[in-house]
């Protein structure tokens, strides 16, 4: 009984010597942070810098922390944007999780808002959304490289996206939220996005 203990005790300090550690941030913008112990559920750090809203209403976050895998939807070690974006509201990131101590201390520059010649249909605002009538155009920014439609119980969901999302349905989920069913498209280049657009609209309304 005595060496059973002994060897839990041991196996307990060992893993608690190999604990990951990483640096978490002090304020919203992280211009501090602290390397901590994680927990035992974290095995891996992540440093991400977001960007939620658009326009001059658009708020940008840093933040630092101990991450388990599962909430790191991208590649390790590799410097990833992801974006949603509907028009009137925006949800973009520039993430990297590693697994190694203290690995996430960088800062990542904050994911760009410029246009970058893709179009998308898109609905106007969230009243037009809910009701579902959806005729704008959007000019995607950033990374942002496809189109995607969804829908809700309740709305109609349209606008720009990041491709390397559409394979990753949860995170969808997570990011335009109440579970929607999700289309990814190709990207539309301006001169044929008008066009385009009228065919979408017009089937659209044929079979409403």
């Amino acid at each position: 009984m005595k060496l059973l203990l002994s060897i839990c005790l041991t196996l307990a300090l060992l893993y608690k010597a190999e604990s990951l550690r990483c640096h978490t941030c002090t304020n919203e913008m992280c211009t501090n942070s602290n390397s901590v112990q994680c927990p035992a559920t974290s095995t891996a750090c992540r440093t991400v810098t977001s960007v939620t809203g658009t326009g001059s209403s658009a708020d940008v976050t840093v933040n630092k922390n101990c991450s388990s895998l599962l909430s790191c939807i991208t590649p390790l070690s590799v410097e990833t944007e992801w974006s949603v974006n509907l028009g009137f509201l925006r949800e973009a990131h520039a993430q990297i999780c590693c697994i190694t101590d203290d690995c996430n201390d960088q800062t990542l520059a904050t994911p760009s808002t410029l246009v970058n010649g893709k179009v998308c249909p898109a609905c106007a605002s969230s009243a037009g959304s809910s009701a579902g009538t959806c005729n704008a155009t959007l000019h995607c920014v950033g990374a942002e490289d496809s189109c995607f439609s969804g829908s809700t119980n309740t709305n109609m969901q349209l606008g720009c996206i990041t491709r390397n999302l559409c394979g990753i349905q949860a995170a969808i989920i997570a990011a335009v939220s109440d579970y929607p069913r999700i289309t990814c498209g190709a990207p539309w280049s301006v001169r044929i996005s008008t066009m385009l657009l009228t065919f979408v609209l017009t089937v659209y309304k044929v079979l409403i």
